[in-house]
């Protein structure tokens, strides 16, 4: 197994936190129970994932397929004109140590689309864009993370999309500082609204870093905290503790959330952290995009990962919903990450309207490579008679 070079806790834990994670959403509705996951043809003869690795990560909701269509090819990275993220009127920059009132109801969870192309099309790579800078320090390097629940991933159906990376360390350390900044926010949540309701956080520690992106400030968020060590207006370097995981907010179990926030400390701004820390040594990130070709992205479909030796690592594009709260990264136009995978020679696999699709890929010892799957059309699900 080569997906990752770091200590990873004991699989009972991590079951723990993928069937207990602590971003779930209240959800109203009863979801469909997933039906399938995207797999690889037996003439490729994958092994199995050994027993020290994550346990089997949760199934999508696959739609039906009609008849074939022409076998589409993955390509090279799109160089076509980038096409703006979605945009909504310009605001008055919000004070980041300041949140906004408390929604009354709180908010429902919209349904998400999953298996379906998003409705305008996605992001393109900008080149005049700042890449991502894969250089934040690590709050938890021994801490074994959920990869079951990725950035823009709602957990099969189960919860909201995820805006962060969830981190859970067996030793109860302290958590760092992911750089040189300021401390702007460290209390509760409870009457004020940083993120998708009310005391969604519990108790959030939130660092400015000196360093912007791009001209626009960064905001590394630590939610569902305990043990603060920090106060607000406070200066902090790299690697100084600043709190310890905890249970506060809508946390089930004890872990650390984190979220990398581009522009404003609001909750629409965050970016997917595996682009922005630092990948363990010897290993590097992938960030592709599953594309029509049309450039409209898919979403929540399975992608599969295999290494030289069959090993199999899946993670599922990014999902959309009306307020485009999960965004790629200017740079990339991505929607989907690996990351950090060992150094070396992978492939990516997709199965998609019966079709299959398998585009080769190199990670380079702290890189991010990228790579773009373009399917065919989008099918209408043939009627049952």
């Amino acid at each position: 197994m080569r997906f990752t070079n770091r200590p990873r806790l004991p699989a009972a834990h991590l079951l723990a936190l993928l069937l207990l994670s602590a971003c779930a959403a209240p959800v109203a509705q009863t979801v469909p129970t997933p039906a399938r996951t995207a797999a690889v043809p037996a003439a490729s003869s994958p092994t199995a994932v050994p027993s020290a690795t994550p346990p089997a990560l949760p199934s999508p909701r696959p739609t039906a397929t009609g008849t074939a269509a022409p076998t589409a090819t993955a390509t090279a990275l799109s160089t076509a004109t980038p096409v703006p993220s979605p945009t909504t009127p310009p605001t008055p920059t919000p004070d980041p140590a300041v949140g906004l009132p408390c929604p009354d109801p709180w908010p429902v969870k919209p349904d998400y689309a999953a298996y379906a192309l998003t409705a305008d099309p996605w992001p393109t790579p900008d080149p005049a864009a700042a890449p991502p800078p894969l250089s934040l320090a690590n709050p938890l390097p021994t801490a074994g993370r959920n990869a079951g629940y990725p950035y823009g991933s709602d957990g099969s159906g189960r919860y909201l999309l995820h805006n962060g990376l969830d981190m859970a360390d067996e030793e109860d350390a302290l958590a760092v500082a992911a750089g040189d900044g300021e401390i702007v926010l460290a209390r509760d949540d409870i009457d004020e609204l940083f993120g998708w309701r009310c005391d969604w956080y519990g108790q959030i520690v939130v660092l400015r870093l000196d360093e912007s992106h791009d001209g626009q400030p960064v905001y590394v968020l630590f939610g569902h905290v305990r043990d603060v060590q920090v106060v607000e207006g406070q200066r902090v370097a790299r690697g100084e503790p600043l709190a310890r995981e905890g249970t506060a907010g809508v946390a089930t179990v004890a872990h650390l959330h984190l979220e990398v926030r581009v522009g404003a400390n609001t909750f629409g701004a965050t970016r997917n952290p595996l682009l922005w820390l630092e990948p363990w040594s010897g290993s590097g990130v992938i960030a592709g995009r599953l594309v029509d070709p049309d450039g409209r992205a898919w979403q929540g479909v399975t992608v599969t990962l295999i290494d030289k030796d069959g090993a199999l690592l899946n993670t599922w594009t990014y999902l959309d919903d009306p307020d485009h709260l999960i965004r790629p990264d200017p740079a990339l136009g991505e929607n989907f990450v690996f990351g950090p995978v060992a150094e070396g020679r992978y492939t990516v696999f997709v199965e998609l309207q019966g079709e299959e699709y398998r585009q080769p890929v190199e990670v380079r010892d702290g890189e991010v490579t990228t790579l773009e799957i373009v399917t065919a059309p989008y099918r209408t699900p043939t009627p049952a008679p």
